[in-house]
């Protein structure tokens, strides 16, 4: 899947518990034609949260739209692959806030872009979430510092190949740039439930998180 298919899901906020109590029982059981609320009560997990978890499954892309697992959920199923594939599932699902050095974010500040990228109300239980699966899955790559690439490779001249940053401050303006624009696109409209104070408030946490990428 790529990182578009994930425009317009709302962010998980699952308990991260459920989450990592499914991993563990997947394994005792055969691949499922599909993935609802009856096969989380079969393995006993999610129990009272087993829309949020469903949601949190869908947004990873361990099952699809559908429910059906993917090659992802079969991935998940061999141990030996399980962090490598959920480091690839986050570095995708999560791509516009890792592109905004989401992993270095204060908890503040994670939990006001998912208020204007996500949910409002579950901005904080997002926020817990990401922190949580992204340790799950060892750090994925944060691509507002640019990856650095080998200059050569050691059989080039017998020595140890040496690392070099690309174009840092052309690459970064655009990376920077592209984020905005993404953020731009979740801003939301007005809400005839919203008070004018609420509405403002949410704008002044919309504007923290681009001081935020400008910092």
């Amino acid at each position: 899947m790529e990182a578009s298919d994930y425009k317009g899901r709302k962010a998980p906020y699952a308990p991260v518990s459920a989450f990592v109590e499914f991993l563990d029982k997947m394994t005792d059981k055969s691949v499922p034609a599909r993935v609802d609320r009856a096969f989380l009560q079969k393995l006993n997990v999610g129990l009272g949260n087993e829309w949020a978890l469903l949601s949190a499954l869908k947004f990873l892309g361990i099952i699809d739209a559908q429910g059906a697992p993917t090659t992802a959920y079969r991935h998940l199923l061999d141990a030996g692959r399980r962090q490598e594939t959920l480091r690839a599932l986050v570095d995708v699902a999560y791509a516009p806030l890792l592109e905004m050095g989401g992993t270095s974010m204060d908890n503040r500040d994670l939990a006001n872009y998912f208020r204007v990228a996500s949910s409002p109300s579950q901005a904080k239980n997002a926020a817990r979430f990401f922190r949580s699966v992204v340790q799950l899955a060892g750090e994925p790559v944060s691509r507002a510092e640019p990856r650095r690439q080998l200059s050569q490779s050691p059989e080039a001249n017998g020595e140890p190949a040496r690392r070099v940053a690309p174009n840092s401050s052309g690459d970064r303006d655009t990376i920077l740039a592209e984020a905005k624009a993404r953020l731009l696109e979740k801003l939301p409209a007005p809400d005839p439930k919203w008070s004018a104070a609420e509405y403002a408030a949410i704008m002044d946490r919309f504007l923290e998180i681009l001081r935020h990428l400008d910092a």
